[in-house]
């Protein structure tokens, strides 16, 4: 893959890794309230925190598989635009059913991605 989409690529990747992280292991913080702009007394209740670490691990393996795809597989290109594509699906389907800026913080780097990818590989 050419570099500005492996760059790209490698963000959506550490956005993924980030969103985990916030869903799993601290969803109950200040940070994770203004993230996803929620009461923080709401994602005190262990049922809350319950879905946000399930979240949390489908953000992981988005980005596990992009990180597969892009530094370990022998199949590079055909990986990596796979993943990138799941994350699309994901990010429209979140912004259908949660809040439409999931479309902008999640879905734009990933269709930056996959243009990318197109024009340059």
């Amino acid at each position: 893959m050419y570099i500005i989409s492996t760059i790209l690529a490698t963000i959506v990747c550490i956005e993924h890794v980030y969103i985990m992280m916030l869903e799993m292991f601290f969803s109950d913080s200040k940070r994770a309230a203004a993230t996803f702009n929620i009461e923080q007394s709401f994602l005190q209740d262990d049922r809350v925190k319950t879905l946000l670490k399930n979240q949390g691990l489908y953000n992981g393996f988005l980005a596990a598989g992009l990180a597969y795809g892009l530094f370990f597989s022998a199949h590079t290109l055909e990986i990596t635009t796979m993943f990138v594509i799941f994350v699309i699906i994901a990010a429209v389907y979140g912004a259908m059913t949660s809040s439409k800026g999931i479309l902008i913080k999640q879905g734009l780097p990933a269709v930056l991605a996959l243009i990318a990818i197109i024009i340059f590989n």
